[in-house]
């Protein structure tokens, strides 16, 4: 008793949550009733990991991380899928780091060993490219009747946007650099990564033309 238990021919009784005691009945007999067996309710399954803010490779960093909130109080252990990764705590959230690109899923244990069903996908994408060091070529001294140099960038990629520093009266045309007397770096910049700058290009003052006699 209660009623709704059933008792196979092994002895063994199954039985929802409550509190339980059993007789034994032959012969028109029935024994007294057993000590009491209780049978806790069954332990909460916890909800799936709600995913938070997700923070993206930069250029400096080939890894992202996400925020992942909801989780059950007491201990709990994550899992990541793919992977099989594990990784424990307690409170109600978490930041996971250290994900390489890729696409993931997660589910939690609680202190039970109930686990959730998988979160929402978590998209990593890859680390955004830094373009190459510029290279520059051998430069193009002024002559008496042109006051600029010239020199080029020998692994110019026209997809980039290319910076020369000083800028104060360069032109930048097809990766040749037109500049006035002076030294000069380059850098390039694409998918918001900007290169180391090149070494530098010596743009020497135009030769004096002598006066005329």
């Amino acid at each position: 008793s209660p009623t709704g238990p059933t008792v196979s021919g092994t002895g063994v009784v199954t039985a929802s949550a409550g509190t339980y005691s059993v007789t034994a009945s032959a012969n028109g007999c029935t024994s007294v009733a057993s000590s009491s067996v209780t049978v806790n309710a069954q332990p909460a399954t916890p909800s799936a990991p709600t995913v938070g803010t997700i923070t993206q490779p930069t250029c400096a960093t080939a890894t992202g991380s996400v925020v992942l909130s909801g989780l059950p109080s007491g201990s709990w252990t994550l899992t990541r899928s793919p992977g099989a990764v594990t990784t424990t705590g307690t409170g109600t959230s978490t930041t996971i780091s250290g994900l390489a690109a890729g696409t993931y899923t997660y589910t939690v244990t609680n202190s039970v060993g109930c686990t959730s069903v998988a979160s929402a996908n978590i998209v990593i994408n890859a680390q955004p490219v830094t373009p190459a060091q510029p290279t520059l070529s051998t430069v193009t001294q002024p002559i008496c009747s042109t006051a600029t140099g010239s020199f080029t960038i020998t692994n110019y990629n026209a997809s980039y946007t290319y910076a020369v520093s000083p800028s104060t009266g360069v032109t930048l045309s097809g990766g040749t650099v037109t500049a006035p007397a002076g030294a000069y770096s380059v850098t390039a910049t694409a998918n918001g990564c900007t290169s180391a700058a090149s070494s530098s290009a010596t743009v020497n003052a135009q030769p004096a033309t002598p006066a005329v006699p």
